[in-house]
C-alpha cells in the first residue's frame, strides 16, 4: 500500500465511504459532506443502524438540515455484515470513525488492496514506533509496517505532505488543540522552552458514544472532574510530534478534565520560557530587583521582558497569518463559544514576568476541528479543494 493520491479536480464527485458513521464524529463528517460540493458519501457504515435510512435513524437531519434533504435523504446506513473488500473498489477515499484498534483491523480486513485514500480519524495510525503504540495503548500493532506510511494530519503544519499522501491519521482532539498552540514557540528557534504543563478541559462528547456511568446526565450535570490522570493515550502522541518540533525528546504532564458541556476543548498549557541560552528565572529579576530593573537591557531588565513578549507575539501571528482555521487573539483570551460549531482554533496568551512562565491558551471544537472538520480539511487538501470547503 504504497503511493500517493493524485486526483484532479473536476466534476467527478470524490466518492466517500465512512465507517462508523453513526458515532459523534461520524454524524458530523456526514453533515460537512453534504454541504460538501466536490463531496458524494457513497458508503455510510454502522454497527448500530444498518438497514436504516440516515433520516429516519436521525430525524435531525430533516429538521435542522432541510436544505440537504436531497442528499441526506439518499443515504442508507449499511452494517459491517453488508461489506466486503469489493465494497470499497469505486471509492476515492474512506473516512474511519472508530475507536481505539478498530481502524486498523478494518483496514486490515477490507482495505488490503485498496488503491483510494485513507484518513484514520480512530488513534491506530498516529504513532510512528509500533512500541510507543504498545506502552499508549497497551497491545500489539497488527499492521506495524504501515505506520509509516501515515502523514500525522494537521494541516497547519504538515500540508505539503498532507497534498502528496495517500494515507493520513487524523490528530487527536486534545493534541490538536496543544500542538497549534505550542508549534509557533518551537518553531521560532529562538526560546528556551521547559517544564511543559498542560490543562486540557472537554465536553463530554469527545468520549465518543458510550454508555457509561461517569458520561450519564446525572453523573455529569453540576460537576466536573479530571480523569485518565496519569498516562493517558494523548500524551504519546503530544510528545512524539513536539519532539520532531524540537528535534530532541520532549515530555510533559497532561492532566485531561470533563466538563458539563456538550462539546469543545479548552487547554491551557503553562512552560517555562526564556530567550535562548538565558535562564527562564531572569524574567523574575525585574520583580524580585525592581531598582535594577529600569533601564537594564539584560537579563531580567524591562527591556528583556519587553523584547521577549515583542516576539512572542511575532512568532505567534507570524506563524498562522496565512491560516484560515487558526486564529491569534494575542493577550485576549478565548472561549469555547468562540469555535464552537466551526473548524476554528484560537490561541491566546499571557506572560507572568513574576514566576516566567508562558501561559498559552487554546480552544477548538473537539467535534471539528479535533475530528470531523479537520479531517475534511485534509481531504480537501488531498484532492485539490480549497481547504474551506464544505467548513464554511
Amino acid at each position: 500500500m504504497q503511493g500517493k493520491i493524485n486526483m484532479e479536480k473536476s466534476a467527478k464527485k470524490t466518492r466517500v465511504a465512512i465507517a462508523g458513521s453513526s458515532g459523534y464524529t461520524g454524524l458530523e463528517l456526514l453533515k460537512i459532506l453534504l454541504r460538501h460540493t466536490g463531496a458524494e458519501v457513497t458508503i455510510a457504515i454502522s454497527g448500530t443502524y444498518g438497514g436504516t435510512a440516515l433520516n429516519d435513524a436521525f430525524p435531525s437531519f430533516n429538521a435542522k438540515h432541510h436544505a440537504l434533504n436531497s442528499k441526506s435523504g439518499h443515504i442508507k446506513f449499511k452494517s459491517y455484515d453488508e461489506i466486503g473488500p469489493d465494497s470499497f473498489s469505486g471509492i476515492d477515499v474512506v473516512f474511519l470513525c472508530l475507536p481505539a484498534a478498530r481502524s486498523m483491523e478494518f483496514v486490515k480486513k477490507y482495505l488490503a488492496g485498496f488503491a483510494g485514500a485513507i484518513i484514520d480519524i480512530g488513534s491506530d495510525f498516529r504513532l510512528n514506533d509500533p512500541d510507543s503504540y504498545v506502552l499508549w495503548y497497551g497491545q500489539e500493532h497488527v499492521l506495524p509496517e504501515l505506520l509509516d506510511s501515515f502523514i500525522y494530519g494537521l494541516p497547519e503544519l504538515n500540508g505539503d505532505k498532507i497534498k502528496s499522501s495517500r494515507y493520513i491519521a487524523n490528530p487527536g482532539c486534545y493534541p490538536t488543540s496543544v500542538l497549534l498552540a505550542l508549534a509557533p514557540v518551537f518553531a521560532a528557534g529562538c526560546f528556551e522552552i521547559s517544564a511543559i504543563n498542560i490543562d486540557s478541559k472537554s465536553g463530554v462528547s469527545g468520549a465518543g458514544r458510550k454508555l457509561k456511568d461517569q458520561y450519564l446526565f446525572y453523573s455529569l450535570n453540576d460537576n466536573f472532574y479530571a480523569y485518565s490522570t496519569l498516562m493517558h493515550r494523548h500524551i504519546g502522541e503530544i510528545e512524539q510530534e513536539l519532539s520532531k518540533m524540537a528535534g530532541s525528546p520532549v515530555k510533559v504532564c497532561f492532566t485531561p478534565h470533563l466538563l458539563p458541556v456538550d462539546r469543545g476543548i479548552f487547554s491551557t498549557i503553562y512552560c517555562s520560557i526564556g530567550m535562548k541560552n538565558q535562564s527562564p528565572a531572569d524574567l523574575q529579576k525585574s520583580v524580585l530587583h525592581p531598582s535594577d530593573a529600569a533601564g537594564n537591557t539584560g537579563p531580567g531588565g524591562k527591556d528583556y521582558f519587553k523584547e521577549l513578549e515583542e516576539k512572542l507575539e511575532s512568532c505567534f501571528s507570524g506563524f498562522y497569518e496565512n491560516s484560515t482555521f487558526v486564529k491569534f487573539t494575542g493577550k485576549n483570551v478565548p472561549q469555547l463559544k468562540d469555535v464552537a460549531g466551526t473548524n476554528m482554533c484560537m490561541i491566546g496568551y499571557a506572560l507572568d514576568i513574576r514566576t516566567g512562565l508562558l501561559k498559552i491558551f487554546s480552544t477548538i471544537d473537539n467535534l471539528l476541528k479535533g475530528a470531523a472538520g479537520q479531517a475534511v480539511q485534509n481531504m480537501n487538501i488531498m484532492f485539490g479543494y480549497n481547504q474551506e470547503e464544505g467548513l464554511i
